[in-house]
């Protein structure tokens, strides 16, 4: 039997469906307002809200225009610096999200006649405008086609004295379709946020910012932005001093996309343009049709940073690009215990759908169709987890209960936490700053396992699944008192990491950086603790003696 036949069509949706966000209500606002000049730039009048749990007051201003909205002739092309306006500019409300094929459906009749890609917008949440504070500037996730700057509340993180900015960029389709030529010249997204870090130099001081001191953090896609944005040499030194980079990494086998060519030509015959043939026939196609119908074309596809666009933000492979970089900055990165455990959900989900009685199905068959997706051509990461994480009597068993702990891990090792540590450990040869690694392993009462579309139906749950550690950094979730106190920890570590360089909690243990490659690296759980060799995270799940918490039996595999 062979049950690898859908694993391109599975390993395709895995992004799509792992970066997916839910957008929640932000902290609820007072009806104060207040204005701010913006020097250079125009008037804004923004709101108030409080912190969740001192209750301090802070201002936020949403929706601040950053870049020209990148319609017409401007779209697929790098983002403009905004013209200044001469009206006060109401930040009291978001601006408008980034088009996604997942909001499309979601737009009113009327709204579709609007500007919808007039999207290049960033909120700031500051409590003092006199101040100097550390900036925190954060890029979200969503898969490279999903995400907002509206489902980032600034509560938690408020806490502390710092700015929070939170920028929207470009996504789908109209962030990274790529000819790699000047008309669609590809990697626009990445010029959106570093024209976003430009306007944080230039204005974050009238926030009551420090443009001096401005950490990068993100998640998931996110992340993979980061890793674009430290590695390219194209972006701009000094626009940011530290990076915090969370569960995800431009090394992973989604981070960078080389298909690009094909993709857009594939578009181009989806929309059932009149002639895909040459550049310039593809060229028209994608830029005139308009926003709606250019999403729907695109719900099926994936995007993320492609390789070799005409600017050069991605010239060569990541690594390589790594080889050449001369300038670092102090890094603090890690993933979840169970990170990968989205794609053993979304691949089971694939095989249910053509198998559904996979008790005709082998472990072995099983576990192939998990090494086919990580595509290891060489076979040798696939030879050493068959031998380390299966016991040979496993293989022709249907014991899939029996076998989840190493499904799991492979998950986990492949597409989150072997790219994050190699990540790690190629920073720390550049020597230009610390570090810091840690694994985020609290179980709490919410996950993000299933997102929206539901968890009911699978015979295990997510674990501390993909981007559960946001749960302790935004105030997206009710959170009971025990998760109120991992989400102190949390911003704890983040906070003084932006604000000293190195992350640290009341009496938690003395963090350290990495000293080589193997640690030492951090436990974020219920107490913080130390590790030394950072490869056992690689059979966390195995060698839990509580894995078969992990096992819903109630539910036939």
């Amino acid at each position: 039997m062979h049950i690898s036949a859908n694993v391109a069509f599975i390993s395709l949706i895995v992004l799509s469906i792992s970066g997916i966000t839910i957008q929640y209500p932000a902290v609820s606002q007072a009806r104060a307002t207040t204005t701010l000049h913006i020097p250079g730039q125009g008037s804004i009048v923004g709101g108030y809200a409080t912190t969740s749990w001192s209750e301090q007051a802070f201002m936020q201003f949403l929706g601040i225009p950053y870049a020209e909205s990148p319609r017409e002739e401007l779209r697929f092309k790098l983002s403009v610096k905004r013209k200044p306006w001469t009206h006060i500019l109401n930040a009291s409300n978001y601006g408008r999200r980034c088009p996604s094929p997942t909001n499309v459906n979601k737009i009113a009749e009327e709204e579709l006649k609007e500007d919808l890609e007039d999207c290049l917008n960033l909120c700031v949440y500051t409590k003092d405008l006199n101040a100097q504070q550390p900036v925190m500037f954060y890029v979200y996730g969503g898969g490279f086609f999903n995400g907002s700057n509206k489902d980032h509340p600034a509560g938690f993180l408020l806490e502390k004295d710092v700015v929070l900015v939170v920028p929207n960029y470009r996504i789908g389709a109209l962030g990274f379709l790529s000819l790699s030529n000047e008309d669609i010249p590809g990697n626009v997204a990445i010029s959106d946020l570093i024209l976003a870090l430009e306007w944080v130099k230039d204005y974050i001081k009238f926030f009551g910012g420090d443009a001096k001191q401005v950490t990068i953090f993100g998640q998931s896609a996110g992340a993979a932005m980061l890793g674009a944005l430290l590695l390219s040499p194209k972006t701009p030194s000094g626009l940011f001093h530290r990076s915090i980079i969370q569960s995800g990494s431009i090394l992973s086998s989604w981070g960078v996309r080389k298909d690009h060519i094909k993709q857009i030509k594939f578009l181009c015959n989806t929309l059932k343009c009149d002639e895909c043939i040459s550049n310039t026939d593809i060229y028209k196609c994608v830029r005139n049709v308009s926003v709606a119908k250019l999403l729907e074309g695109t719900k099926s596809a994936c995007f993320g940073p492609v390789l070799g666009d005409y600017y050069g933000f991605i010239p060569h492979e990541p690594l390589e690009l790594h080889k050449d970089k001369t300038v670092s900055v102090p890094l603090m990165t890690g993933f979840t215990k169970h990170d990968g455990s989205f794609v053993l959900a979304i691949y089971y989900d694939g095989l249910k759908k053509h198998l559904p009685n996979l008790s005709k199905v082998t472990v072995r068959q099983f576990v192939n169709g998990l090494f086919n997706i990580i595509n290891d051509n060489g076979g040798i990461a696939n030879n050493l987890l068959m031998k380390l994480l299966f016991p040979k009597d496993l293989w022709q068993s249907d014991q899939h209960l029996r076998a989840l702990a190493a499904y799991f891990d492979v998950a986990n090792i492949a597409f989150m936490k072997s790219p994050t540590i190699t990540f790690a450990q190629k920073m720390l040869e550049k020597h230009s700053g610390p570090v810091y690694l840690y694994s985020f392993d609290y179980d709490g009462l919410n996950t993000r396992f299933g997102y929206e579309l539901g968890d009911e139906h699978y015979p295990f749950s997510g674990g501390v699944h993909h981007s559960n550690e946001n749960i302790y950094l935004f105030p997206t979730h009710s959170l009971n008192e025990n998760d109120k106190k991992i989400a102190m920890k949390m911003v704890d570590l983040w906070t003084s990491f932006v604000i000293n360089g190195k992350p640290q909690t009341d009496g938690g243990p003395n963090i350290l950086p990495m000293e080589d490659e193997l640690g030492p690296y951090f436990h974020i759980d219920n107490n913080i603790t130390l590790g030394y060799n950072v490869l056992d995270e690689l059979s966390a799940t195995i060698d839990d003696p509580e894995h078969e918490k992990l096992h819903r039996k109630h539910i036939i595999f």
